[in-house]
């Protein structure tokens, strides 16, 4: 095998090949050969034949070559590893994906390199938006079991574990960026669990995201909260503290499974532990920086209330099995309902089921509906279409939400 290529900036020109092999095969190979952007920029270099470039050959696979070549050691610079696979994938179509070739085009969707900023990253706000840093379950999405499953029996996981998929999938939060009537801009984030800080490792860079001026905790799971310590890059960095808002149950329980952070005195002088400011709320709406926010009070298994909120004209419920009679009037006249879903047959003892969010969807009739918390059961690309089908036959406009996600609101 001879490989001689120019490598540029931004790929690789194939200047010769030489390999037996059909002619289909061949121009595969060609294709998927924009790993000679290994090179350094703007030189020549003959490649010559390697253990960890046969697989590739063979395989036609970009993603999980780039991914071999860079455990290999291949590529002099992360950066080049990210570029190729984005491009492999967006030019040459070698591995299928539902995300926009624009998206893949700028990086964003590739986990191997971080800190990608987007077109928009610099550009100055003039609404209210909503992004969703996670849309998954408690584990997230591919689960390691699935991967490591010698059946390969999940096509969701496997799919997920493809870079730029949307069944990739972290726990559960949303970033509300409230442009308040003044000018000045409050990211207030609903939730930092276990995954967050993978989370704004991907997304805040790419939409040009630097501090946090609020949080907002939905119950005292792991997946809601678990993230809380990872603020100290915040607090340590960005800004001196943050306020956490709170319920005051669940502030009991993590006054136990937080003590450091609740409580810190008792922390050793000279630790660099986050710095939060945690403020009991109750079921009554209250303020956040100027932006009235109401409390929807739902059941998240029985016995165990959980907490949505409603800000402006969206109503966001992540961890609900059940909405008691109470709070449906807080629902009303809501223009994006955004729902747990976690599983496309039926519900668990914690979460509603797609069958019973979509029976809440018929009575809360909101003018559009986003579902999250999905389980490595629901495809993407699947249930969307079936869901689709929902408006032409009830006139529900319904779909999946995926990490990434972002949306204007009107605020």
């Amino acid at each position: 095998m001879r490989i001689v290529a120019e490598v540029g900036s931004f790929g690789a020109r194939i200047l010769h090949f030489r390999r037996g092999g059909s002619s289909g095969q061949a121009m595969a190979a060609l294709k998927t050969m924009s790993v000679l952007h290994t090179v350094s920029s703007g030189t020549r270099r003959l490649v010559p034949p390697s253990p960890c470039l046969l697989p590739f050959l063979q395989g036609f696979n970009g993603t999980r070559s780039g991914n071999r070549l860079l455990g290999a050691g291949c590529w002099p610079k992360l950066f080049h590893h990210a570029t190729w696979c984005s491009r492999i994938r967006a030019d040459a179509g070698v591995v299928v994906s539902d995300a926009s070739e624009k998206e893949f085009q700028s990086g964003a969707f590739v986990d191997g390199f971080l800190g990608v900023q987007s077109e928009e990253a610099g550009r100055e706000l003039t609404t209210s938006e909503i992004i969703f840093l996670g849309t998954g379950t408690s584990e997230g999405i591919p689960r390691v079991s699935c991967l490591t499953n010698p059946d390969k029996s999940c096509p969701v996981c496997l799919a997920a574990a493809q870079l730029g998929n949307k069944n990739r999938r972290r726990n559960t939060s949303l970033l509300v960026r409230y442009l308040a009537p003044d000018g000045s801009l409050y990211n207030i984030l609903i939730d930092a669990g276990k995954f967050f800080y993978h989370s704004a490792l991907q997304w805040f860079p790419y939409y040009g995201i630097r501090k946090i001026d609020s949080v907002i905790i939905t119950h005292a799971h792991a997946d809601a909260n678990g993230g809380l310590d990872d603020l100290r890059d915040w607090t340590n960095n960005v800004q001196p503290h943050i306020p956490i808002y709170v319920g005051l149950r669940d502030l009991t329980v993590m006054a136990k499974s937080h003590y450091y952070l609740v409580d810190t005195t008792v922390i050793m002088k000279g630790t660099a532990v986050t710095k939060l400011q945690f403020i009991p709320m109750s079921e009554e709406p209250f303020q956040v920086h100027g932006l009235k926010v109401t409390p929807l009070p739902v059941w998240h298994g029985p016995g165990y209330r959980s907490l949505g909120f409603r800000i402006g004209d969206v109503c966001y419920i992540s961890d609900a099995s059940e909405i008691p009679a109470e709070t449906y009037p807080l629902l009303e006249n809501c223009d994006l309902l955004i729902l747990d879903a976690l599983r496309p047959d039926r519900s668990s003892s914690t979460h509603f089921g797609m069958p019973a969010a979509l029976e809440e969807v018929r009575k809360i009739r909101p003018k559009r509906t986003l579902f999250t918390g999905m389980m490595h059961t629901m495809d993407h690309h699947k249930i969307n279409t079936f869901l689709a089908k929902l408006l032409e036959s009830e006139g529900l406009d319904v779909q999946l939400s995926f990490d990434g996600m972002k949306l204007p609101i009107h605020l």
